[in-house]
């Protein structure tokens, strides 16, 4: 490719809003251009790092045995209605109407479609396990996009979907996919963890996210020391001990207290107490209901809204309460009583592990104390509600929570049958002649995020250094005072060779551009290797080549030898190309 003729250089007017180097650095040296807030194009060199991250998943779920299709961008809305997704929560179905007034939703996610396209036909206990996958878009309608192509409203995604017999056959195919995606993740230069996460609208029992560590991810996930455990936010676990198992359990009591305790702070500083003495309530208002729920929890603790809406058996349906909200149930900020509201309450695990609480029944000049959950209140749900924190212990003990951020670049479900028990026929017939519903799993891959992802990784304060994988080129080209003969037919002629050896080459051929401004925007693109053709060049009959990685230039005055130098870095067939 010529660089005189492609489109989308190198700009340097239209990154004044990104905050993340990756966004920074895609805008600014022709990767990609947006469109609308959360809605990208893929210039040329943008989509040639795309693809080439599509060939290796392609590669990667083919070599596992998956196999490829693709499921129409519109899907009859009444398949949705089927699995009463049509509704789910904050999930951000769009939707769309055609001339005849069919209702379709554009497709966030695709288990209803694969679900319907594999009832269409009779299949049996031979036919399985199989697993299908597509590439394609995806819409949602993200409340907030931000990050450049990592929270986007219009992004295209892997997604597979596996159909087995029954639970046990299943935990084959999930392993398989979770060493694929291992495989995969590894090729394109990315080191993920694989951490166990929450199913949220996707449904299933269990749920594991791949997240390369980086500290412009929005996945925060805690880690046993030793790495045995993982688990995102949402639903790590940690030990809960007993803060005071040997004191006397006191009578309840009012107390007098000044008005200006409030918060918990306002509570160490007035009773010279530690935050987990006192009784702590989180509230909440159902979105989609209006009800009040009022999360009651142990005063050092957090509550986890993700572990609540599960409680609740709700997906992405809880907002924070607003004062307006607290005033339908006749209270008002840092008067939330533990109990008595016209609210749904549910309660903490840890209201267990402490006797004689403070706090429960707060008002404008008094408060109760020695409050025993169980004794003197108890909630009809019961449920771990904590946030886990660094530092906290395993749920065995044993050693302390470490906390890492990362983006999650795929996930994979274990689905169940939660799909093909709501959609009628979604049979296969077993070995006594029996109808049973496809026991499922879904892996899901976002594209961009992962481009994304990688840029984050790989860069430096002159731009990228693409792994060779999935760099745009092989080789960057470029030629110094190309109006010299002697320099341009020797450039067009390593341009041609490298071209007729299969190696993809950008050719910085202008005419207008200085030396600094070809040597700058080769580091900007971040091809990894530049071969550089000069006057001195020519005249020393080598060729001047230094890595994107590197400080340091080489001369190499045999062109067989470049040629064996460049395939070092690129070799189509090898699992670790980078």
């Amino acid at each position: 490719m010529r660089y005189s003729k492609l489109f989308g250089k190198t700009t340097f007017d239209e990154t004044k809003d990104a905050e993340l180097a990756s966004h920074k650095l895609l805008l600014k040296a022709g990767f990609i251009r947006e469109s609308v807030a959360g809605r990208y194009y893929f210039l040329p060199l943008g989509m040639r790092v795309r693809n080439k991250i599509i060939n290796i998943i392609r590669e990667e779920m083919d070599a596992s045995g998956a196999q490829e299709m693709l499921a129409p961008t519109l899907h009859p809305l009444e398949l949705w209605q089927e699995t009463n997704r049509d509704n789910a929560g904050n999930f951000g179905l769009m939707r769309v109407q055609d001339r005849r007034g069919a209702e379709f939703a554009l497709g966030g996610t695709a288990e209803e479609m694969f679900v319907d396209v594999v009832r269409k036909y009779q299949i049996s206990y031979r036919d399985l396990p199989f697993n299908i996958y597509q590439f394609s878009q995806k819409f949602r309608d993200e409340l907030r996009a931000r990050g450049g192509l990592l929270r986007v409203r219009e992004f295209t995604m892997k997604d597979a979907y596996s159909f087995d017999r029954d639970s046990e056959d299943f935990k084959q195919t999930y392993q398989t996919m979770a060493d694929t995606y291992h495989k995969i993740f590894k090729r394109v230069g990315l080191e993920t963890k694989m951490v166990l996460a929450d199913n949220g609208y996707i449904g299933g029992e269990y749920c594991h996210e791949f997240i390369a560590e980086t500290p412009v991810g929005e996945s925060r996930y805690l880690e046993s020391e030793s790495g045995d455990y993982s688990a995102h936010e949402d639903v790590a676990v940690f030990q809960i001990d007993d803060m005071n198992p040997d004191e006397k359990v006191k009578g309840m009591e009012t107390i007098d207290q000044p008005e200006w305790v409030k918060t918990m702070e306002d509570n160490e500083k007035h009773y010279g107490e530690p935050a987990w003495r006192f009784l702590k309530n989180v509230v909440y208002k159902n979105i989609e209901t209006g009800e009040i729920i009022i999360a009651t929890i142990r005063g050092d603790l957090e509550v986890n809204k993700t572990k609540l809406e599960k409680a609740l058996d709700m997906v992405e349906q809880l907002d924070e309460a607003k004062p307006e909200d607290l005033e339908k149930i006749g209270t008002k900020p840092g008067y939330v009583h533990s109990w008595g509201h016209d609210a749904i309450y549910v309660a903490d695990n840890s209201l267990k592990t402490v006797r004689n609480f403070i706090g429960g029944q707060k008002e404008d000049t008094t408060d109760t104390r020695h409050v025993n959950y169980g004794r003197d209140f108890t909630h009809e749900i019961e449920a771990d509600l904590s946030l886990a924190q660094a530092g906290f212990k395993t749920s065995d003990g044993s050693e302390r929570l470490v906390e890492s951020v990362g983006v999650e670049v795929g996930n994979i479900f274990q689905l169940g049958t939660h799909y093909t028990d709501k959609m009628v026929g979604a049979t296969f017939t077993d070995e006594n002649g029996d109808e049973r519903p496809f026991y499922m799993g879904c892996y899901g891959i976002g594209i961009g995020r992962t481009l994304a992802t990688i840029a984050e990784k790989y860069h430096d304060d002159d731009g990228f250094i693409w792994p060779a994988a999935v760099a745009p080129f092989d080789v960057h080209l470029v030629a110094l005072n190309l109006e010299d003969d002697s320099i341009k037919q020797e450039a067009e002629r390593v341009y041609d060779d490298l071209e007729s050896k299969g190696i993809e080459v950008l050719f910085d051929d202008r005419l207008d551009a200085s030396v600094g401004q070809k040597f700058t925007d080769a580091d900007l693109i971040g091809v990894p290797l530049r071969v550089t053709v000069s006057k001195r060049t020519v005249e020393g009959k080598y060729f001047e080549v230094k890595e994107r990685a590197s400080k340091e230039t080489r001369e190499i005055n045999d062109f067989g030898l470049l040629i064996r130098e460049i395939e070092k870095r690129k070799d189509k067939n090898a699992k670790l190309a980078w």
